[in-house]
């Protein structure tokens, strides 16, 4: 594992980068379900955290 201080520096121009899944894992923003779950304990577990759904499943909700 790299710690951060071995990288290299950001450029000064470089563009903002969100990475998926960051503001929901903070809290700031609730987790999205795809609309072709419908398994209630499936539904919670993203709800929590507990599972991911890979991006190219999500469809138009990313």
């Amino acid at each position: 594992m790299t710690a951060s201080l071995d990288l290299p520096p950001t450029a000064t121009t470089a563009d903002p980068v969100i990475v998926p899944g960051l503001l929901s894992g903070l809290g700031i923003t609730q987790r999205q379900v795809p609309a072709w779950i419908t398994n209630p304990n499936l539904i919670a577990d993203i709800l929590a955290g507990h599972a991911e759904i890979p991006p190219d499943l999500m469809g138009d909700q990313q």
